[in-house]
């Protein structure tokens, strides 16, 4: 990742700032997504110093056409784009969905991997090498009774990623997805017992498989779906 140009959209998050460091470890020129200020000093890791945060509503489309636009007016291009953007709505039958919930997971979840990845494609095509990699989940491919608008919108994201996959199969962009079971995450701790926190995806452990994703030994992958459902 030295030199590579890499945006990490929700990057101010649990798992979005793990994947940030990560990549300013590696000597990558990090940017970062945040619907609001408060976030920016959250983080006590030094290298966070290095990441810069740019304030956008991801699911509104000139939010991102500007977002994309000033990465590449500031650093020419763009090689790395990581949607960890989404929301979660638990203990919803059928028949309990409203509208408005089922557009909030729809425009979270599924509208937010459209736009990046439409635009992450735009401003790729024609480069030696691009990487675009959307987070879907275990319930959108093992789907929960009780989770009707979440797992559809993960599923959806899945599917997303395969068919964008093959518009870019001549070219140096692959599109992939890793879809983790529970993610431990301070919030999804609270109230959890150790026995199940063990069994669960870190984000550290999913940076692993991002940085790999984004090596040129995985060229070869695109239109996947990774699955990591945690210890059993």
């Amino acid at each position: 990742m030295n030199g590579r140009v890499a945006l990490i959209a929700g990057g101010t998050g649990a798992l979005g700032s793990e994947l940030c460091i990560d990549f300013a470890r590696q000597g990558g020129r990090v940017y970062a997504t945040t619907r609001s200020d408060h976030h920016r000093q959250l983080i006590s890791d030094p290298l966070w110093s290095s990441v810069r945060i740019l304030q956008a509503d991801v699911t509104i489309e000139t939010d991102v056409l500007g977002l994309f636009d000033r990465i590449v007016e500031e650093s020419t291009r763009i090689d790395v784009v990581v949607n960890t953007v989404g929301a979660y709505l638990p203990g919803k039958t059928l028949s309990d969905v409203g509208l408005d919930e089922w557009n909030l997971m729809m425009e979270s979840n599924l509208k937010t991997a459209f736009l990046l990845t439409r635009e992450a494609f735009r401003r790729m095509n024609g480069q030696a090498y691009g990487r675009i990699i959307n987070i879907s989940a275990m319930t959108g491919l093992q789907p929960t009774p009780g989770r009707i608008p979440y797992a559809i919108s993960k599923h959806a994201v899945s599917l997303l990623t395969e068919l964008a996959a093959k518009e870019v199969s001549a070219s140096a962009i692959t599109i992939n997805a890793i879809a983790p079971g529970v993610i431990s995450t301070p919030a999804n701790r609270v109230g959890a017992s150790e026995e199940d926190i063990r069994r669960w995806v870190s984000p550290s452990q999913i940076a692993e498989l991002v940085r790999y994703l984004c090596s040129p030994a995985a060229g070869v992958i695109n239109g996947t779906t990774i699955r990591l459902p945690g210890g059993s």
